[in-house]
């Protein structure tokens, strides 16, 4: 008959000779808990126990949960039990065994909500008191399950004494304990699945590059009408703190998407979140492309992830208040629906243009508002998405919906916008009869530098070009200090095409210092700089200040 110790060998033999992935488990422990020495074995002499009770467990197994294998009775049979286990009986390393294995509780718990399948096929039971529970179906794990002295175990039983086990029986086991290596390291190593999902979904709108909401047309009256977003009903959305740094915390920057508050249980990492927005221009709505995360992790129910953010939100739930009143929108938004993270992901794995990408093409009828949909290839197949390595070519023509985005500051308004259009607008007329959209050596926001929308770009020939970037602000120096960086930036990706010229327009007049200024940049860069002065009083309306 076999002892407990020789199964215990036998099982790491046969684990390391059959290659199952069970038998990683000291070297996974050893990267992913920054431990420096482990047996190579799964079992070892220090971790069987032999006595009134018989089992045996992984080395180091005592203060987390353990692969378990032991003897049991039911009724007045002998069987063998293995399994996923927690043990919360006291000892010299685990004093307290209820408060210091918590963590793990709630992650087990987390992860049987979110990776369901990952539990199908097993049994789950527990010992109080020396009494056997009924075998059930895995369950989440309350207060009657997680007391002092209690075991715990997810897992199966073979019927018979483990003495008499065979290779078959054997390997029944280690292919078990395959199955539920998957929730030993989400639950004890913190370890995520290799994200393979991709999904796209909407943003509520944002002219503050999602840091700080934006204003949006509202009215009390829609308020509690489930076919009205929720920023028409209060002025504001959740999304639009998304990369407001005061929620990165540890290296992860925590926020909230509708599209994942609604995604699917089961998936709690996306390997990518391609997202869009829609703005309502008059009573057309327009869709652009905004950008990418990668490794998005889902965490609405991540009691860990939440008790890191939860204080944060709080600490900042006035500054959110004042900026939501600073829009003029209802902060009973905000009471009624408190702001929650139900995402975090590293700001290197975002991938957002300084300009969203329009899409004349995508069908917004067919997809739901802020639902998430799955798919597979590649974001071209989705969105007409910008590629930032593309070489840019001289593109004549004329935007047929001017972009409204990268054009305001926080504090910009519809006057803003309509000044912006206006010098535009003037801009073309001025620029006769040498260029033209007609003579195709005119360019209004059409030509993208890695992803930016330049104001208006003219073509000298076929290889160079000047670009002029409009500001509508009421001090000459912001606008040349605001224009010079997006221009400088323009030049920089013009790639085979040679600048001639970087022209900034403005509706302000330039003082003495400002001009001195604009001089001793041009005497700095390797490109002409020049200031067009708007006064649409004056004719003609643009006059250059040097």
């Amino acid at each position: 008959m076999m002892t407990l110790a020789q199964l215990a060998a036998s099982l790491n033999q046969k684990a390391r000779a059959g290659n199952f992935a069970i038998s990683t488990l000291p070297e996974l422990r050893k990267q992913y808990l920054q431990k420096k020495q482990l047996p190579q074995d799964l079992f070892t002499g220090r971790t069987i126990f032999d006595g009134a009770d018989k089992y045996f467990f992984h080395y180091g197994g005592r203060d987390e949960m353990q692969f378990n294998v032991g003897e049991e009775w039911i009724g007045d049979r002998k069987v063998t039990r293995y399994g996923l286990c927690f043990s919360l009986e006291p000892s010299r390393s685990l004093t307290n065994p209820v408060n210091d294995l918590t963590p793990f509780k709630q992650r087990f718990n987390q992860c049987l909500m979110v990776h369901p399948a990952w539990f199908k096929g097993f049994k789950q039971w527990y010992y109080h008191k020396d009494k056997r529970s009924q075998n059930q179906s895995a369950s989440q794990l309350t207060g009657n399950w997680f007391q002092y002295g209690n075991f715990i175990c997810l897992g199966g039983i073979i019927n018979k004494a483990y003495t008499s086990l065979n290779d078959q029986d054997q390997q029944t086991i280690l292919a078990a304990f395959d199955r539920l290596l998957p929730i030993y390291e989400y639950v004890v190593l913190q370890k995520k699945p290799v994200p393979t999902v991709k999904i796209f979904t909407r943003l509520t709108s944002n002219e503050n590059h999602w840091e700080l909401p934006s204003p949006h047309r509202w009215k009390k009256s829609n308020q509690g009408k489930r076919n009205i977003p929720f920023e028409n009903q209060f002025g504001f959305g959740h999304e639009e703190w998304l990369f407001n740094r005061r929620y990165n915390v540890g290296g992860y920057q925590y926020g909230y998407i509708r599209g994942i508050q609604h995604a699917k249980a089961g998936t709690d990492i996306f390997a990518e979140v391609q997202l869009y927005t829609v703005k309502k221009v008059k009573t057309a709505n327009l869709v652009y492309y905004v950008g990418s995360i990668r490794n998005l992790e889902v965490i609405k129910n991540d009691e860990a992830a939440q008790n890191i953010i939860r204080p944060v939100i709080q600490r900042f739930k006035p500054d959110m208040i004042n900026e939501i009143e600073q829009i003029n929108a209802d902060r009973r938004g905000m009471d009624d629906n408190p702001f929650i993270a139900v995402a975090r992901f590293k700001l290197k794995d975002v991938d957002f243009p300084d300009e969203p990408v329009y899409q004349p093409d995508f069908d917004l009828e067919t997809f739901k508002r802020f639902q998430p949909y799955e798919f597979e290839g590649s974001v071209e197949d989705v969105f007409e998405a910008e590629i930032a390595d593309e070489q840019p070519i001289f593109i004549a023509g004329k935007a047929s919906q001017t972009s409204v985005y990268n054009k305001k500051n926080r504090d910009a308004s519809v006057t803003v916008e309509k000044l912006h259009t206006e010098i535009v607008e003037c801009l073309e007329e001025y620029l006769l009869p040498k260029y033209s959209v007609t003579k195709n050596n005119l360019s209004i926001e059409m030509m993208r530098f890695h992803g930016n929308i330049a104001d208006v770009v003219t073509a000298h020939n076929n290889s160079t070009i000047s670009i002029y970037e409009v500001k509508t602000s009421a001090s000459g120096r912001r606008n040349i200090r605001d224009a010079i960086a997006q221009l400088l930036d323009y030049a920089a990706h013009a790639g085979m095409l040679k600048v001639r010229k970087l022209i900034i327009v403005s509706p302000s007049s330039l003082t003495p210092k400002e001009l001195a200024f604009l001089h001793h940049l041009n005497a700095s860069l390797s490109y002409t700089l020049e200031y067009l002065c708007y006064d649409k009083n004056q004719t003609p309306k643009f006059a250059k200040q040097v």
